[in-house]
């Protein structure tokens, strides 16, 4: 494992200077963690829930089921252990209110091309059985099979790389941190382009949400959907950024735990006209529709996943919020 988070750490570090930024020294911290939970979660099954090591019998017990190995339980649990396994579902989006696979099925229809990119997707549902809804990219994939290469496009990132290959129309991005999404501008993923852009706990490690933030904004297209989660200490900042490269709140939730505040924001529209390429066909589009403060573009995901303190932006601003969760 040792070896192997080297290399990772080596190849972010290559990313990262390939669009000259550079972590401080918190960020960088925050980022090896994350490479040890990487490499520790790819030894479990997708969405095993993993307790916490405050309570290390339990923690010790799932994780030598999971794993079978005494030595692997051991240095899971002196090195950074994994919270949870990762599969990478939907679960956030379906708490504040967002039917994913509605969204994609609506852009699809509207503009004739769908491209989805998940920060921090681990297994990204790859390994996960098949389900009667799509709640993560691979089943999403699944329901979109006869366009998947063609006209709709599924991304995502991981700080190691949990994938040797892939079918065609879905592409891992293997070393790039939620700071460092713009790195993807040189892997294929043109800026204006991502029509969903999702993180479920990813974003959440990240210490430069506004690194983050403006690279999420530049890969977006107009009218396009952001939804992550973040620490209730970086609300006001990430108030601050998102307003300034031009993302508008839709919909939050105070989630507690580990969940944080769930937000999403909309790109707001720009002097584009057209959507730029993606795949081999250009495609030109109207402008898209900026709902109006209050309106909401997502639809229920099922009863009962809508905590009470959820709020559309019209309702409850970041002010407001940030009054909720002091």
């Amino acid at each position: 494992m040792f070896i192997a988070a080297a290399r990772a750490r080596k190849s972010i570090l290559r990313n990262f200077a390939t669009i000259g930024y550079e972590p401080d020294e918190a960020a960088w911290r925050s980022i090896r963690m994350g490479v040890k939970r990487d490499l520790q979660a790819r030894r479990l099954r997708p969405n095993v829930p993993i307790p916490s090591r405050r309570k290390p019998i339990k923690y010790l017990n799932a994780v030598y089921r999971e794993t079978g190995s005494i030595r692997d339980t051991f240095v899971s649990f002196l090195h950074d252990g994994a919270w949870t396994s990762s599969g990478g579902s939907f679960r956030l989006a379906e708490q504040i209110g967002f039917d994913l696979l509605h969204e994609a099925d609506r852009r699809l229809r509207i503009d004739g091309a769908l491209q989805y990119l998940e920060v921090g997707g681990g297994w990204a549902g790859l390994k996960s059985p098949p389900s009667s809804k799509p709640r993560d990219i691979a089943s999403l994939a699944r329901h979109f099979e006869n366009g998947l290469g063609q006209n709709v496009f599924f991304h995502f990132t991981n700080l190691t790389q949990w994938h040797a290959e892939l079918p065609a129309g879905i592409v891992e991005h293997p070393y790039v941190t939620a700071a460092g999404l713009s790195v993807l501008d040189t892997q294929g993923l043109q800026a204006g382009t991502v029509d969903i852009l999702y993180s479920q706990a990813a974003a959440y490690f990240e210490t430069d949400v506004k690194s983050f933030l403006t690279a999420a904004s530049t890969l977006l297209r107009n009218g396009g959907l952001l939804i992550f989660n973040l620490r209730p200490e970086f609300a006001g900042l990430v108030s601050e950024c998102a307003s300034a490269n031009g993302l508008a709140m839709r919909k939050w939730c105070h989630a507690g735990g580990m969940n944080g505040v769930i937000v999403a924001f909309e790109k707001q529209l720009t002097a584009w006209k057209t959507k730029p390429q993606i795949g081999s066909a250009e495609i030109h589009l109207p402008h898209a529709k900026l709902l109006r403060p209050g309106a909401s573009s997502a639809m229920p995901a099922e009863p009962g996943h809508h905590p009470g303190n959820q709020r559309d932006a019209g309702e409850w601003g970041f002010p407001q919020m940030l009054e909720v969760i002091r």
